[in-house]
C-alpha cells in the first residue's frame, strides 16, 4: 500500500473516531445547556472533526495519480447523483403524503449516506478501471 493511502486511512480513521466521540458528547451536552449561543456552538462542534476528514480526503486525492483521481471523481459524482435523486424522490413522496419524514433526521443522515455511497461507488469504479 502506498504511503499516501496509509496516511489517508490513518487520518480519516482518527477524524471519524473523533467525530463519533464529539457527536455523542455534543448531543448529551445540548440537554444540559440553556443559553442559545452556547447550545449553537456545541451543536456545531461535530463539524470540526469532519473538516479534518475532508482535509484528509482532499490531500489524498491531490496525492493520487491521474487514474486514481479519475476513480475518486467518478465515485463522488455517482454518489452525489444517487443521493440527490434519492432525496428528491423522498421529498416528492413526502409532498404527496405517501411517506412522513422528519426533516431534522433526514438532514442529519445526508452526510453519512453520502460517505457510504461514495465508498460503494469507489469500490465499483475501482474494479472497473483495474
Amino acid at each position: 500500500m502506498r504511503p499516501n493511502h496509509v496516511r489517508y486511512r490513518r487520518q480519516l480513521l482518527a477524524s471519524m473516531l473523533a467525530y463519533v466521540v464529539v457527536l455523542w458528547a455534543a448531543v448529551y451536552a445540548q440537554r444540559l445547556i440553556e443559553p442559545l449561543p452556547l447550545r449553537t456552538l456545541v451543536a456545531l462542534l461535530p463539524l470540526v472533526p469532519l473538516a479534518f476528514a475532508a482535509r484528509a480526503m482532499l490531500r489524498h486525492v491531490r496525492a493520487c495519480d491521474e487514474l486514481e483521481q479519475r476513480i475518486e471523481l467518478e465515485s463522488l459524482a455517482v454518489a452525489a447523483l444517487v443521493l440527490t435523486m434519492g432525496t428528491f424522490a423522498l421529498g416528492l413522496l413526502s409532498m404527496a403524503r405517501v411517506v412522513s419524514i422528519d426533516g431534522t433526521v433526514a438532514l442529519v443522515w445526508i452526510l453519512p449516506l453520502f460517505i457510504l455511497l461514495h465508498g460503494a461507488c469507489r469500490h465499483v469504479a475501482h474494479r472497473r478501471y483495474r
